[in-house]
């Protein structure tokens, strides 16, 4: 089965390693079209794809000194959280791939990495695709630092639903690192985290509505059933208090198919006193006519209290963590036994 576009979790995504000039590759064929330099002595085969982002980082990753590891974004797809991909926002941009070498580390700058100094532990290093890499929560905290605190937010839910932390976890890490550099960027978006998260999308407009919109904390995928437990629909977002669903829409929406059931669901929401609030990538461009939008429906909801509605949220368990076990056990098979 095709993987969905937004699937938060990366597959194991097979890789070639530069090797140096030497016992496996002569001097002659290095020089030769069969092969392509990527970096100081180092080769692979030129029908390796270095647009694939895993092999972006392992060719990177090569020029690591001892003691170094991969960490950011790269870490964190290594570790296989699908949505942290190195690329910008515009989907086209290729970030640099951050390399932690210590305080005492070197390493020649190029365009493609950027170099981290701070005090890298070798208990926070981790071994993926055959490089040394960060613990996920390290991996994280240090590419929510490169953000403004709306796209850490991104990050952190990012690796949420990827899989490769927990918030008790994350949290747990924090604590011991609050000396950080902008460390205030991590404050402020840990608390407003909940996994659970269906985009990055998603994350980007309940942080408008939260922040700027007047809207509760908003519940994440939540199914919203009848009160004799006949379910309506799943919804992307749901303000609670006010009954305001938010359907934040991507591509896949534009489908016949799609959008046909988009409307049975929202008419089906109405029957039960859900006014819902739909958005698109292209309208959180404009944030001001959006925001205005948001204002709007929710001041159009009822605001009932729980025993005056018609509907309920089904329970939801949200605890990740036997699947995290599941994920680093797999990791941990690929390194010993694919390596």
């Amino acid at each position: 089965m095709a993987r969905h576009k937004w699937d938060p979790v990366a597959p194991y995504a097979p890789v070639v390693h530069p090797v140096r000039v030497g016992d496996e590759l002569t001097p002659d064929r290095a020089r030769g079209r069969g092969h392509r330099r990527t970096g100081s002595g180092l080769y692979v085969p030129a029908a390796v794809d270095n647009g694939v982002a895993q092999q972006r980082i392992v060719e990177e990753a090569a020029r690591l000194p001892p003691g170094g590891a991969v960490t950011g974004w790269a870490a964190c797809l290594l570790h296989g959280a699908a949505w942290l991909d190195g690329l910008d926002r515009d989907g086209r941009t290729q970030l640099p791939v951050a390399l932690a070498v210590g305080p005492r580390g070197g390493v020649r700058k190029t365009s493609g990495i950027v170099v981290s100094f701070e005090r890298l532990p070798e208990w926070e290093v981790w071994r993926r695709y055959g490089v040394r890499v960060v613990r996920p929560e390290r991996a994280v905290f240090d590419e929510m630092r490169r953000h403004d605190r709306d796209e850490a937010l991104v990050v952190l839910e990012s690796a949420l639903a990827g899989r490769i932390t927990s918030l008790r976890r994350f949290a747990a890490y924090v604590e011991g690192h609050r000396s950080a550099r902008r460390f205030d960027v991590i404050a402020w978006a840990l608390p407003r985290a909940r996994g659970g998260a269906r985009s990055p999308l998603e994350v980007r407009v309940r942080t408008l509505a939260e922040e700027h919109a007047g809207y509760g904390r908003l519940l994440v995928n939540r199914v919203v059933e009848t009160l004799d437990g006949v379910r309506i629909g799943e919804v992307d977002l749901i303000d609670e208090e006010s009954g305001t669903p938010i359907e934040v829409d991507g591509a896949e929406h534009r489908n016949a198919d799609r959008q046909a059931w988009d409307i049975t669901m929202e008419e089906a929401l109405r029957q039960v006193g859900l006014e819902t609030a739909r958005v698109t990538g292209s309208q959180l461009r404009d944030p001001s006519t959006l925001l205005r939008r948001l204002v709007a429906v929710r001041a159009r909801s009822l605001f009932l209290p729980a025993h005056a509605r018609a509907w309920r949220l089904r329970h939801r368990d949200d605890d990740n963590e036997p699947l995290l076990q599941e994920r680093e056990a797999e990791a941990l098979w690929h390194e010993e036994v694919c390596a």
